[in-house]
């Protein structure tokens, strides 16, 4: 292939982009192939990384995901993407027959995206979403009963865009849209839940936010020495733009629940005022120690500040947008525009320089930005995505299985060397999934390419991101 630098036109950048995608969707067309090559990946990489491993069902770390990218494709008229996102499906229920109702979710967004393209999966989606329902009905339900009883104290696991709650409810939402009275039940349920940790609790003899994460529910050992009284995460993935970005999501398709418009004001008026600037604009702290939310320590923004969708101003910032949409607030929406600019005005940090991936990655990035220049066609929006896009084609690699590489960074006191042994190193790994593989940077890849040729992002098979939030 060729590479940007022997391209005659900035003009070729799509096309380039475009190239790139196909290449790694023709490296992640036979199913059993690439979990074979993910499988060893993992199992070849260093002790200690907290890596989730290769999940054949999940929408994020398996064959739902990457049936994503073929269903993209074959949305523009190749039945032999099509083919290849329908192997992927069936690999994806294989294994939610073997892991059981918690993974049955994961198959609604892919399904039902690849249903828009190529018709049919009516039993599947219905199968899929009961299972779903019921066990996401289980879930709130005992949250909710928990919280009640015990007090305050969450663990982000259970309320997070990864694995918790607002994921489960944005595939809830998926089906509710589709007229699953079932599922608007239960997403009715998610909604009043997430509406009530808008409402302050008191922890330690002072006032916190709802959504106060409690050390002793940690599921990361170092965070406890980190944040000793607990603390409140802002971000995506892990944080409150996550619940924020579902209840702004439902309220826009017409799922309300009572107190959900004052719960999306409230936690929009938190995280705003979070916010700190550099010399390139707004970002914020990933994360708020206790006693950083209580006043008794001083804020240390950079010391949590990260780049990228999951913790980054990108992915705050897309949730600040949506949050803005359904209040009807142009100033909220201004602010969250100005936020993606400095992201991508802001130098690359080391730390993604290398990582091509949407969670912390540059593809993250480039979706975020593009999502942002989709609602505004705004130039210097416009300019930042290119640039963005630039950096994430110079990730490809010719010589990687799947053409992108996830890079996972060895965190100090994680107990873990990285290639070299030293803290901070890193750990290329071959993996094909939407979050932080091959997959996902080539979706964004994909995305990229068509909205600079005047397609749109949705409702058809460009609304994958609806796996993150963004849609």
């Amino acid at each position: 292939m060729r590479t940007l630098a022997e391209l005659p036109d900035e003009a070729r950048l799509p096309d380039r982009a475009l190239e790139i995608a196909h290449a790694v969707g023709d490296r992640l067309r036979e199913p059993e192939a690439v979990a074979d090559i993910a499988r060893e990946a993992f199992a070849a990489a260093p002790p200690g990384l907290m890596l989730p491993g290769w999940q054949p069902a999940s929408v994020l770390l398996g064959h739902a995901g990457v049936a994503l990218l073929h269903t993209h494709r074959a949305a523009r008229g190749d039945a032999v993407w099509a083919r290849a996102a329908h192997a992927h499906l069936a690999a994806a229920a294989a294994g939610v027959a073997r892991h059981g109702p918690a993974a049955a979710g994961d198959l609604i967004l892919p399904a039902r995206l690849h249903a828009r393209v190529s018709g049919g999966y009516a039993k599947l989606l219905a199968r899929s979403t009961a299972a779903h329902a019921s066990f996401t009905e289980a879930g709130v339900r005992r949250l909710a009963a928990r919280l009640a009883h015990s007090g305050p104290g969450l663990s982000y696991l259970e309320y997070d865009a990864v694995a918790g709650l607002a994921r489960q409810g944005r595939l809830l939402l998926l089906a509710a849209d589709g007229g699953d009275e079932r599922a608007a039940h239960v997403l009715a349920e998610v909604l009043a839940l997430f509406a009530g940790l808008a409402r302050p609790v008191r922890v330690g003899g002072r006032e916190v936010p709802g959504w106060w994460c409690d050390p002793g529910r940690y599921v990361v050992p170092r965070d406890r020495d980190a944040f000793p009284r607990g603390d409140l995460n802002v971000g995506v993935a892990h944080g409150i733009s996550g619940p924020l970005a579902l209840l702004s999501l439902a309220d826009l398709a017409g799922h309300r629940v009572p107190g959900g418009p004052e719960a999306i004001r409230t936690i929009t008026d938190w995280v705003l005022g979070k916010e700190h600037t550099d010399q390139w604009g707004a970002y914020w702290p990933g994360r708020l120690s206790y006693e950083e939310e209580t006043g008794q320590a001083p804020v240390e923004a950079a010391r949590t500040a990260r780049a990228g969708w999951c913790y980054g101003a990108s992915g705050i910032a897309g949730s600040l947008h949506l949050a803005g949409r359904a209040l009807g607030d142009i100033k909220v929406r201004a602010r969250a525009a100005d936020a993606v600019r400095a992201a991508l005005r802001r130098p690359v940090p080391a730390s993604m320089e290398h990582d091509p991936g949407l969670c912390h990655g540059r593809a993250g990035l480039v979706q975020a930005g593009l999502r942002m220049v989709a609602e505004t066609g705004d130039p210097e929006l416009w300019d930042g995505v290119d640039r963005a896009v630039r950096g994430l084609v110079d990730c490809f690699d010719e010589s990687a299985a799947f053409g992108f590489r996830q890079y996972v960074e060895h965190v100090p006191g994680a107990g873990a060397p990285g290639n070299d042994g030293g803290p901070g190193a890193a750990h290329l790994l071959d993996s094909p999934a939407l979050l932080d593989g091959a997959a996902g940077a080539a979706l964004a890849l994909a995305s990229y390419a068509d909205v600079r040729r005047g397609r749109t992002l949705g409702p058809d098979a460009g609304a994958w991101d609806a796996a993150l939030l963004m849609s």
